[in-house]
């Protein structure tokens, strides 16, 4: 595969295999630090589990509205996984950013970024537009 040029379809598939094999990169620190983010903006009304966080990946890869991008960080291709108004757990959490390391295959940030995308592409070249994709159910 190439982690420059996937196809959506590798995308999607290569972030749900990392996802429900538990390839995190700094799991725990990701947890203390974004498990508030969707509850300090009133998406939902406590703090997600250890357990809703692990499978808020595997939630955004089975999401059929989502939009990808493929953008450069420190000399390497990471993968973007974005999306709006996800429904999970009972509660619609405004904005998910999923960041994955195709080379790594590791998660590498699981958060509700302050101003959507631009997370992404903070770092990235003019390279780092994300596609939208829709998925037939």
């Amino acid at each position: 595969m190439d982690t420059l040029r996937p196809t959506p379809e590798e995308m999607v598939a290569a972030l749900l295999e990392a996802a429900e094999a538990e390839h995190w990169n700094h799991w725990k620190h990701e947890v203390e630090q974004h498990a508030d983010d969707w509850r300090d903006v009133g998406d939902m009304r406590q703090r997600l589990t250890d357990e809703q966080f692990s499978r808020l990946p595997a939630a955004v890869a089975c999401y059929p509205f989502v939009e990808l991008c493929v953008y450069g960080y420190r000399g390497q291709a990471i993968w973007g996984f974005f999306c709006k108004k996800l429904l999970f757990e009972g509660e619609r959490l405004s904005w998910v950013l999923i960041v994955y390391d195709p080379l790594a295959d590791e998660i590498i940030h699981c958060m509700r970024p302050d101003r959507g995308k631009r997370y992404c592409t903070r770092w990235g070249e003019q390279t780092k537009t994300f596609i939208p994709v829709r998925w037939e159910k």
